[in-house]
C-alpha cells in the first residue's frame, strides 16, 4: 500500500493529505460555482458598453485597418487554364 503524503497548509498550518483539500481551510471557504466570477476580477479596467470599435481601429491601425486583398494576374490566368482543361476533359469523355 503506498504511503499517504502529508503537508502543512501554508494558510492555517494544519496537516493535510496530498490531493485533498485542507480540512481547516475547506470549511472556511464557501463553495463557488464554476460560473461565478472571483472578487479579485472586480474593478479591472475593462471597456464598458460605450466602446467604439471603429474608432479603436482607426486609432490603432490608421485610416484603413484592412489591407487590400487581391490576386495577381497570373493566378487568374492559371485558374482560367485549369477551368478550360477541366471542361475539355469532361467533353472528351462523351
Amino acid at each position: 500500500m503506498p504511503e499517504v503524503l502529508k503537508y502543512l497548509c501554508p494558510l492555517c498550518n494544519r496537516e493535510a493529505s496530498v490531493g485533498e483539500p485542507c480540512p481547516g481551510c475547506a470549511k472556511k471557504t464557501p463553495k463557488k460555482k464554476p460560473w461565478q466570477q472571483s472578487h479579485s476580477a472586480d474593478g479591472l479596467d475593462l471597456p464598458d458598453d460605450s466602446f467604439d470599435y471603429d474608432d479603436f481601429c482607426k486609432r490603432e491601425f490608421g485610416k484603413s485597418p484592412h489591407s487590400k486583398v487581391g490576386l495577381k494576374w497570373y493566378w487568374w490566368v492559371l485558374a482560367l487554364v485549369c477551368l478550360i482543361g477541366m471542361v475539355t476533359g469532361i467533353l472528351s469523355l462523351r
